[in-house]
């Protein structure tokens, strides 16, 4: 018996320094914060410590589920640093049926996934233009495999299919702690080509079928084409769809539009959910620039987001971009980012200000777009096809040339009540009609260009 006891006392005092030596290493990964809150705490706790797998015990389920879904990646490159070799971490928690302890037991490390780690929900900023893509790629994180398989994102360049893609892949290798790969198609065409040209496809296709629990493959209009490419695609789509393995697609356009595409490809490509991403209205697009200064740590007062918001509206990063060169040149300077500045700096992306159009030219460039004449637009006339460019025109008399509604009135020779109306319909209109919003910006390019 007491030979029992000594060994039990050695164990866990080996067990005990093992604790401490992967609490130093965690500490330097997370941070004291998150340890005194979930590490000293005792919220988790070491059931067992062996040499290359290591079982962690939560006092209660809600505690799991923030450690997976937040440290565990975290917490088993601490073991695998204290060990020096690749460490199988399982976590589980008081009271867990048996069927969940054995998820949690089989989820292993994978090969690389090549996230991007800046990219995830947490900044991504949401609008109009992309809540709906937002949304489902949110439902297809918290269940891969059994939400929206396949999830096809599509959209013009720089508009955050990517961003989406690597938030997607980061949350679900947070739970699982891998099985997540992220390949352009550019990639994927020349890993095949290399797994052809070294004899070992089978390889290439094993790895799909046993590492790859998520596979995020993007501009996948690439491989458009290339027949050897899209009869291998098939082969991997069908394998993983058959296993309940989550697939998410991103391209410049929707399957249907995808020239040279094979037909059971754009098939498959559209069988799940397609949603879109659209370029950013000024609201969002000062939204999003607020919050990549505030990354690199950049004053940028609100009038230059605007002004940049209002140029680069079409490429989110493209702004980013701008935002880069700015950093870069405040730092050079060292002025302030003023309108100015900015102006005098990147004259490229903001020129210096031009006049504001006149009511005249407006109403103008206005009866002209609509095939009507302008004194249509003065008149009382009041069909659908004259009120509504006349409520436009007030409009555009407001935002672009930064008129009163006094001036507006006696331009259109209109009270006041009845130009404030003109501009809230139009307003309210644009909320609910999207093609109403594209209509406008491209008056508001069509009167700044006759300037």
């Amino acid at each position: 018996m007491p030979i029992r006891v000594r060994t039990y006392c050695a164990e866990a005092e080996r067990m005990d320094e093992e604790w401490s030596v992967f609490c130093a290493a965690l500490e330097r990964k997370i941070g004291g914060q998150h340890m005194d809150i979930w590490i000293r705490s005792g919220a988790i706790r070491a059931e067992s410590i062996e040499l290359g797998r290591v079982r962690i015990r939560a006092e209660n389920r809600v505690t799991f589920e923030w450690i997976r879904d937040n440290l565990f990646v975290d917490i088993r490159a601490a073991w695998d640093e204290v060990q020096a070799r690749p460490v199988v971490v399982d976590i589980t928690w008081d009271g867990a049926p048996a069927e969940a302890e054995a998820v949690v037991h089989t989820r292993q490390r994978r090969g690389p996934s090549h996230l991007e780690r800046n990219m995830t929900f947490e900044n991504f900023v949401v609008g109009k233009c992309n809540d709906f893509a937002h949304g489902v790629a949110n439902a297809v994180a918290d269940a891969p495999g059994a939400a929206y398989n396949p999830l096809f994102i599509y959209g013009s360049t720089g508009l955050g299919k990517t961003h989406l893609m690597h938030a997607i892949g980061n949350r679900v290798e947070r739970r699982l702690g891998g099985g997540v790969l992220y390949l352009t198609g550019q990639q994927f065409f020349d890993s095949m080509v290399s797994a052809f040209q070294n004899r070992n496809i089978e390889a290439f296709r094993e790895r799909f079928r046993t590492e790859v629990e998520l596979l995020l493959l993007d501009d996948i209009q690439v491989i458009a084409g290339r027949d050897r490419t899209e009869e291998e695609l098939f082969y991997v789509f069908e394998m993983m769809l058959a296993a309940k393995k989550q697939i998410v697609f991103a391209a410049d356009q929707p399957p249907q539009e995808i020239g040279r595409l094979e037909p059971r490809l754009r098939t498959r490509f559209s069988q799940g959910l397609l949603a879109d991403v659209q370029p950013p209205d000024v609201e969002t697009m000062m939204a999003i620039l607020a919050t990549k200064a505030q990354a690199i740590r950049l004053d940028l007062p609100s009038d230059v987001q605007y002004a940049i918001a209002q140029r680069v509206r079409s490429s989110v990063r493209e702004a980013e971009g701008v935002l880069n060169r700015l950093a870069a040149m405040h730092a050079f300077y060292g002025r302030p980012i003023t309108m100015a500045f900015v102006q005098e700096r990147l004259s490229d992306v903001l020129p210096p200000e031009a006049p504001p159009p006149s009511p005249d030219l407006i109403i103008q460039r206005v009866a002209e777009h609509y095939h009507i004449r302008p004194s249509d637009i003065r008149g009382d006339r009041r069909p659908a096809n004259i009120a509504h460019p006349r409520q436009l025109a007030m409009y555009l008399c407001r935002t672009v040339a930064r008129l009163s509604f006094p001036e507006i009135g006696r331009a259109f020779e209109r009270d006041n009540s009845t130009v404030q109306y003109a501009c809230k319909k139009v307003v309210t209109d644009m909320k609910k009609e999207p093609n109403l919003r594209a209509e406008v910006e491209l008056l508001e390019k069509i009167v700044r260009g006759g300037t």
